[in-house]
């Protein structure tokens, strides 16, 4: 069925009304598409196409936007399109715990409110999970890690016997593993409001601050620490012990093997200050 833009945006807001029947990117296929213009690029694209019938685009842009679109002007219009994405598809529970017949939870495990656990989860003994979080298909907390004595020329492994700490609103995505603690008194953290990608792994008592953003693919060692508001890129990885700073940000693909200062973009392998590594790709061009 048909919405108006009016019905979500404020008149403020709302430049030119219109209808859309869902949201969707600025080269979506289906008609009667909402998308949202961040930029140029988009708003280029979603002018072209016959499927966009409205647009959901940042104030620099208006002059830009096709007139035979509907048309809402706001900042920031990534975030109001994926509150309104929420707003039409809102979760099923509120505070209850969602858990897929399929997974596995310990008795020993505790599950805060609200917590949504999908199909074939594991998680195992002394893992907390904080309110509201999300563990996706697959995942694994409380999982055993590479811990092994190597005597008279034969592996022993070491047990794992610490525990896992998963705070408020935090997503862990597909097939991703968080490994427990070796020892009891300092746990493997995951932050409120921190995400884990699809495949990625978190070593034992590694720390991963609030709002941290650990994409797919990627190797978080142990003992490492990552700091508030961090973001590390697809398949990078982090050697253990290393120091990830507050709202640092590491490139795709990077081995990161040093501390990482506050602020810091790196890449790379071995990861070197993301600018410098810039301008010698680009020197190796010429």
């Amino acid at each position: 069925m048909a919405k108006r833009l009016s019905d979500y945006f404020s008149p403020d807001h709302v430049k030119r009304d219109g209808r859309f029947a869902q949201l969707g990117h600025a080269d979506s296929a289906k008609p009667g598409t909402l998308a949202y213009c961040d930029s140029i690029h988009y708003l280029v694209m979603a002018n072209a196409n016959a499927n966009v019938s409205c647009i959901l685009a940042a104030p620099e842009l208006l002059a830009q936007a096709s007139v035979e679109k509907g048309l809402v002007v706001q900042a920031g219009p990534r975030n109001a399109f994926y509150r309104l994405h929420e707003r039409l598809d809102p979760p099923a529970s509120e505070g209850e715990i969602l858990i897929d017949p399929s997974a596995v939870v310990s008795p020993k495990a505790s599950i805060g409110r609200g917590v949504i656990i999908s199909e074939r989860v594991v998680i195992r003994d002394d893992v907390v999970v904080g309110d509201g979080s999300f563990i996706d298909a697959g995942a694994i907390l409380g999982a055993e890690g590479l811990l092994y004595l190597r005597e008279e020329g034969d592996n022993h492994r070491i047990r794992h016997r610490g525990a896992v700490s998963i705070g408020s609103n935090a997503t862990i995505l597909a097939n991703a593993v968080v490994v427990r603690a070796i020892h009891p008194g300092q746990p493997t953290v995951i932050g409120d409001n921190a995400i884990v990608g699809i495949a990625s792994t978190i070593g034992h008592e590694a720390s991963l601050g609030r709002n941290c953003v650990i994409s797919g693919n990627c190797v978080i060692a142990r003992r490492v620490q990552i700091g508030e508001g961090a973001w590390i890129g697809t398949s990078a990885t982090v050697r253990e012990y290393v120091r990830i700073g507050a709202r640092a940000s590491v490139k795709a693909g990077s081995v990161v093997v040093d501390d990482v200062p506050e602020d810091a973009e790196v890449s790379g392998n071995f990861a070197l200050p993301h600018r410098r590594r810039l301008l010698q790709f680009l020197r190796d061009k010429k």
